[in-house]
């Protein structure tokens, strides 16, 4: 009984994952901007205004239906943990399948998390007056300080990706900048293009990916190689990180902050919250490498006179028969497709097996 209670509740900590991912993509305009989002945004507002609720001009509506999802999420995630620990006290399990159980929730949990920041908008600072009112003193807390260092950390994992791909097909790398905006800028001399152009954007999707996958798959591995990731960005961040043209270091501050903050993670965190966190970075690593290719996808054409970008270069010195939007889309179902594979081997199969174990038992 108990396990088919397990798989009752993973049965509806799943669909509370995907209606919140789901309807997050399809009112986000940063994947559909057509008829099928618009209608789902306006039977949100019709929904509100039959309820009374006024809902804010720039209300983020994908929030809907991350706040409607992630109270189940959290209450089914309680009770699939609270089923195993009756489960476990009943039977006898090896430690690697405790680990691995414990390492599935976690994950579980950090994906919930992850989306939540993904969508989380700015919270308001009131204060009351002496008369009574209460007004707004503007934004207290603000989405982008905690995805914000996120943000750099992607574009340095960007550029490096370029400095590393040239220096494997025998160019040499000059620097690489990250700037406060979230731009960056390789440079390199010699060496493959048709390596060193696809990198930046591939190379941090596949970073994102294969943490993911490592981390969620083999959890006791997360220490070590929380310290091995943190030491390979100190050395890169040492060797090939300069000022941008304004002089900014922010190239230098991201690396060492991630760098040394991996160290210490893996160095003094406990397993299970290196696991979480590490899986969070992948996530939002990994969303926001897809989310610059889809920007990209869309706005491939460089202006006059304005900077060229990835997918451009690549047109113009690889491939000069396919157009940048095509590039760019093809490096972006790369991009999902690794994301895909990760979430599915890292996660998916591993719940279906336990839901069938709780099935067949």
């Amino acid at each position: 009984m108990q396990k088919k209670r397990r798989f009752l509740w993973v049965l509806i900590l799943l669909i509370a994952i995907a209606w919140m991912a789901a309807g997050s993509l399809l009112t986000s305009d940063a994947i559909d901007s057509g008829s099928v989002g618009a209608d789902v945004s306006n039977e949100i507002k019709a929904l509100a205004s039959e309820l009374d609720l006024e809902l804010a001009p720039d209300f983020p509506l994908p929030l809907v239906f991350v706040f409607s999802g992630l109270p189940i999420a959290l209450i089914a995630l309680f009770f699939v943990w609270r089923n195993q620990r009756a489960i476990g006290g009943k039977t006898s399990i090896s430690y690697e399948k405790a680990l691995r159980r414990q390492s599935i929730l976690i994950t579980i949990l950090a994906l919930v998390f992850a989306l939540f920041l993904w969508n989380m908008p700015d919270v308001e600072q009131l204060v009351r007056q002496e008369d009574g009112t209460i007004v707004s003193q503007g934004s207290a807390v603000n989405a982008s300080i905690i995805t914000y260092p996120v943000r750099l950390f992607v574009t340095f994992v960007h550029e490096a990706s370029h400095a590393l791909a040239a220096l494997l097909s025998g160019g040499r790398v000059e620097g690489f900048t990250v700037s406060p905006n979230g731009s960056g800028l390789a440079r390199v001399a010699g060496g493959n293009i048709a390596l060193i152009a696809p990198a930046g954007y591939l190379g941090a999707a596949l970073f994102g990916a294969m943490l993911f996958f490592v981390t969620s798959r083999k959890p006791q591995w997360t220490r070590g190689l929380s310290v091995a990731i943190g030491v390979a960005i100190v050395a890169l961040t040492l060797s090939f990180a300069t000022p941008d043209a304004q002089q900014n270091l922010t190239a230098l501050a991201v690396g060492i902050g991630f760098g040394v903050g991996l160290i210490a993670l893996g160095a003094f965190a406990p397993r299970a919250v290196t696991v979480f966190l590490l899986n969070t970075l992948a996530i939002l690593t990994g969303l926001n490498a897809v989310f610059d290719l889809w920007h990209v996808v869309r706005n491939a054409n460089p202006a006059p006179g304005g900077p060229v970008n990835d997918a451009a270069n690549f047109s113009a010195q690889v491939t000069p028969l396919l157009p940048p939007a095509v590039v760019a889309f093809m490096w972006a179902a790369i991009a999902v497709g690794m994301m895909s594979a990760a979430i599915y081997y890292g996660l998916i199969r591993q719940v279906r097996g336990e839901i069938y174990q709780a099935v067949q038992g």
